[in-house]
């Protein structure tokens, strides 16, 4: 069985972008809260990033995605704080 794997992440080059990561970020990235200028340079940037950048273009995604379900939405804005401290 090759090791060629292993050798490859030990040899300090940053592992690029996944097929996977691609298409959840290019999927997703227009339904967020994001700048227009942040979302562009994403997309302008994007088969060149690494996997871990990509990781946290995903996190960031997820952290300012825009929700179709009201349900979701109130609870993201509690979750956030918009009500202030008053319990609801």
């Amino acid at each position: 069985m090759s090791e060629d794997w292993f050798d490859e992440l030990l040899d300090g080059e940053p592992t690029p972008i996944t097929d996977t990561q691609w298409l959840i970020i290019e999927s997703n990235i227009y339904h967020t809260a994001l700048p227009s200028q942040t979302i562009e340079s994403i997309m302008s940037r994007l088969n060149d990033i690494t996997e871990l950048e990509a990781e946290e273009i995903i996190k960031l995604i997820n952290e300012n995605k825009i929700e179709k379900d009201t349900r979701k939405q109130w609870e993201k804005m509690f979750k956030d704080g918009v009500f202030g401290h008053r319990d609801l």
